[in-house]
C-alpha cells in the first residue's frame, strides 16, 4: 500500500473491515448457531443490510464529531445514534420478512424479536457494542494512517527542498565559470565565441527548464556533451576529454545535474596543466542492475593534496544520500598519478 494515496488506503481498509464485520464474522457465527445453511446466509444478508447505519456512525459521528474533539456534541448525539441504529435494525427485520427468498422458518425467528415493539430491545447489546467499538478502531487506524502519510509527505517535502537547494548551489557556480570563459574569448575576438554562446544557450535551457525530479539519462548525456565542448573550446584541444558510454542509457532516468560537480572538479584540478598527453577520462556504464559514472584525471604537483570534501563534492554526496539512500556509493580514490571519482547507483 506504499504507493497508494491516503484516500485509496482508507477505501481499502473500509472495504476489508466491512467484509470481515458484515460477511465473514456473521458467516462463522451462523455456521455455529444454525443447523440450516440457508439460515446462515439469511443472517449474513441481515448484517450486510446494516452497512448504511454502520457507515453513518463511522463517517458522520466518528470523523466529523468525535475525532474533531467536539466532546459535548458527541455525548449528546450518541443516544440519538443508538436510537437510529435500533430503528434501522427493525427496518431490516421487516425487509427480511418481506423478501420472498428468505426461508419461512428464519422469518419466524425474526418475528419472535418483535420488531414492531419499541418497548423491547431487538438487538443484542453485546453485539451492538462490538460493532460500535470495532468501527471506532477502524476510525483510529485510519487516523494513524493519515498522520503517517502527513509525516511522510512532510519528510518528502523537506527532502525536495534540500535537493532544490543543493541543485541551486550547482547552477550559479557553473554559469559564472562559463561566462568568465566567454568573456575571455570575446576579449580575444575569438571566432569560437559564437560557438561557445550556442553551446551555453543549450546548456542554460536544460538547467533552467529541466526542473523535474528525474530526467532521461540521454538528456543528461546531451548536457554533458555540450559541457565537454565548452571545455574543448576553452582549452583549444579536441583530445582533452575521453568520454565513453557502455550499455544502453535510453531506459534510465536520473536526477538532473547530478554528475556536474565532479565533472567540474575534474577539470578544475586537471586542466590547469598541459593535458594533451593526459586527457580527462569519463566513463558511464549502464547495465541491468546498476549505473556507474567515473571520472579520472592526472594528479599534478600543485594538486597532489586534493581534499575529499569541498562544496561541490559534499553537494554530490548529500544529493545521492537523499535520492538513493543505501542504493548508492560515492568513492574518491587515487591510483598512481590518477585522481578517481566514482558514483555507483543500484537500479
Amino acid at each position: 500500500m506504499a504507493t497508494l494515496t491516503y484516500r485509496q488506503k482508507g477505501a481499502w481498509i473500509e472495504t476489508i473491515y466491512l467484509l470481515i464485520l458484515c460477511v465473514l464474522v456473521p458467516l462463522a457465527m451462523g455456521i455455529q448457531i444454525f443447523t440450516q445453511f440457508s439460515h446462515t446466509l439469511s443472517y449474513v444478508l441481515l448484517n450486510i443490510m446494516l452497512i448504511p447505519v454502520i457507515m453513518l456512525f463511522y463517517k458522520y459521528y466518528l470523523e466529523r464529531i468525535l475525532f474533531r474533539e467536539k466532546w459535548i456534541l458527541s455525548v449528546l448525539l450518541l443516544p440519538v445514534y443508538l436510537f437510529v441504529f435500533d430503528v434501522w435494525v427493525r427496518i431490516t427485520y421487516f425487509i427480511m420478512i418481506w423478501l420472498p427468498f428468505v426461508p419461512q422458518s428464519y422469518k419466524v425467528k425474526l418475528m419472535m424479536g418483535h420488531p414492531d415493539d419499541f418497548g423491547s430491545s431487538i438487538q443484542n447489546f453485546v453485539y451492538t457494542l462490538i460493532i460500535l467499538l470495532s468501527t471506532l478502531v477502524l476510525g483510529a487506524v485510519k487516523k494513524l494512517i493519515q498522520k503517517h502519510d502527513e509525516v511522510r509527505e512532510l519528510h518528502f517535502e523537506q527532502l525536495r527542498l534540500q535537493l532544490e537547494n543543493l541543485r541551486a548551489q550547482v547552477q550559479p557556480h557553473f554559469f559564472f565559470n562559463t561566462l568568465n570563459n566567454l568573456y575571455n574569448l570575446s576579449l580575444k575576438n575569438s571566432p569560437l565565441a559564437p560557438v561557445l554562446i550556442s553551446r551555453l544557450s543549450a546548456i542554460m535551457r536544460y538547467v533552467i527548464y529541466e526542473q523535474q525530479e528525474k530526467v532521461p539519462l540521454t538528456k543528461e548525456i546531451e548536457f554533458m556533451e555540450n559541457y565537454f565542448e565548452l571545455e574543448r573550446i576553452r582549452h583549444t584541444g579536441q583530445n582533452l576529454i575521453d568520454f565513453s558510454i557502455q550499455g544502453d542509457p535510453s531506459s534510465v532516468e536520473i536526477e538532473p545535474l547530478l554528475f556536474l560537480p565532479i565533472i567540474e572538479n575534474c577539470f578544475k584540478h586537471a586542466l590547469q596543466e598541459d593535458l594533451l598527453e593526459h586527457p580527462v577520462k569519463i566513463v558511464l556504464v549502464v547495465d541491468d542492475d546498476e549505473l556507474t559514472f567515473q571520472t579520472s584525471n592526472r594528479l599534478f604537483e600543485k594538486s597532489e593534496k586534493i581534499s575529499q570534501g569541498g562544496i561541490g563534492l559534499n553537494n554530490v554526496k548529500r544529493r545521492l544520500e537523499l535520492l538513493y539512500g543505501a542504493k548508492q556509493q560515492f568513492e574518491i580514490s587515487t591510483e598512481a598519478d590518477q585522481y578517481i571519482a566514482t558514483i555507483n547507483i543500484q537500479r
